[in-house]
């Protein structure tokens, strides 16, 4: 009795699974008719297929469609669960192995939260069914659900023995619930699947879409890629392109299907890249940016006709956006005080707020305004200390009492039509 709670029986998910006439492998599970659909992921710096992620799909009896996430969100008790994952996991398998050449890619594949919670009193599956498709453990791709595995040990026991397989493994649907950025670091994942949520958001607001770069460079420094599930436009792809995703799937890309894509093909991506080029965002708008440039261009020329910094950026002081503006040497020291905004806010953190002396060498907005002389540049939005708002840093080369440098104005930015 004590033996049968520790090990419950799960009846051989080979019996549930048959060869249809075109070799397809299908399987039948308590009136449910299961089959694969596989949608591709693309790297996203050339377009290439990599991989795909195994997708299960059901019918009932009478070929009416039945929703997957009903139950595999609990409408199953534990062992029919992990019957349905096996099978599921199984079909996969089994067809990719049957279409897949030696340069398909990955396959990615989904565990059920409850089986990683569980897999140990259930014995052995995976490892027994990567030894009969003969498939190379590193070219399978396991998917936990992170937030549906809430013990951290039990999740650190499961990737521990899934890599034990040979398998690479990544975190699912990252960035709801209760995901952890500590208990991340310390798994050491191989990918990280961000969640349509955080695409979703980002897109509808600028706020989230600003966050969006810091937590891929995040994910980057934990030694994971980065995909982005979920992507259906255009511009959902050219904002995950945007903030530095290496892999991406969705409808935008491909639909599931029966069918593996060619390895050999390669989604085009140009129309991304192009777009990618010519866009500020998520810096405010063209006009915006038109208008500053034209702005801080002309503080600089009266700056290199020997007019003092305070009356070369009388004009951008007073503009209601405008937080502060500073001179940078050629070492990027600030020299003199910064200059406030007539009509800014006091700075909300003034300790904080850089003056004389502040090292800005290391910022982007001032390598690049050096490497391009006289030529605008515009920093993404990031947080201004000084004042605890986000704000876009505009700069460009200017000299001040005949000595080279760079000035600079940090203009508060809230939305992409500008601040």
């Amino acid at each position: 009795m004590l033996q049968s709670k520790l090990a419950p029986r799960v009846r051989p998910v080979e019996d549930l699974a048959r060869q249809d006439a075109d070799g397809v492998w299908e399987g039948h599970f308590r009136g449910l008719h299961l089959s694969s659909a596989f949608q591709p992921v693309v790297t996203l710096s050339t377009g290439r297929v990599i991989g795909h992620e195994g997708l299960v799909r059901l019918n009932y009896a009478d070929g009416r469609g039945a929703t997957p996430f009903r139950f595999f969100s609990g409408g199953l008790d534990e062992s029919g669960l992990v019957d349905l994952d096996r099978l599921s996991r199984m079909l996969h398998l089994r067809n990719f192995t049957r279409q897949a050449g030696a340069d398909s890619g990955w396959l990615f594949l989904n565990v059920s939260p409850l089986v990683v919670a569980s897999w140990h009193r259930y014995g052995e599956f995976l490892g027994r069914l990567l030894d009969e498709t003969g498939i190379d453990p590193a070219r399978v791709v396991v998917e936990i659900a992170e937030s549906g595995v809430q013990d951290g040990d039990t999740l650190a026991r499961a990737v521990a023995h899934y890599r034990q397989l040979g398998c690479l493994v990544a975190i699912d649907d990252y960035g709801v619930g209760l995901s952890s950025v500590t208990r991340l670091w310390s798994l050491g994942v191989d990918i990280v699947k961000l969640d349509r949520e955080l695409l979703t958001a980002a897109m509808a607001s600028p706020d989230e879409r600003r966050l969006l770069p810091s937590l891929v460079e995040f994910l980057h420094d934990c030694g994971t890629l980065v995909l982005m599930e979920g992507v259906e436009h255009f511009d959902e792809a050219l904002l995950a392109m945007e903030v530095g995703c290496d892999l991406a799937q969705g409808f935008h890309f491909a639909p599931p299907q029966p069918a593996l894509v060619d390895p050999a093909q390669t989604l085009s991506i140009d129309a991304l890249r192009a777009a990618a080029a010519g866009s500020v965002r998520p810096t405010p708008g063209a006009d915006w940016v038109q208008q500053w440039t034209e702005r801080l261009a002309g503080a600089a020329r009266r700056l290199a006709d020997g007019a003092p910094l305070p009356v070369s950026v009388d004009m951008l002081v007073g503009q209601p956006a405008l937080l502060r503006c500073y001179w940078l040497d050629s070492d990027g020291v600030q020299r003199g005080d910064s200059l406030l905004g007539a009509q800014a806010a006091a700075p909300r953190f003034p300790m904080l707020l850089d003056q004389n002396g502040a090292d800005a060498s290391e910022r982007g907005f001032f390598a690049r305004a050096i490497a391009h002389p006289q030529a605008v540049q515009m920093s993404r939005p990031y947080l201004q200390r000084g004042f605890g708002v986000a704000c876009v840093t505009a700069a460009v080369t200017a000299e001040l009492a005949g000595a080279p440098g760079v000035l600079c104005c940090d203009v508060a930015w809230r939305d992409d039509r500008g601040g």
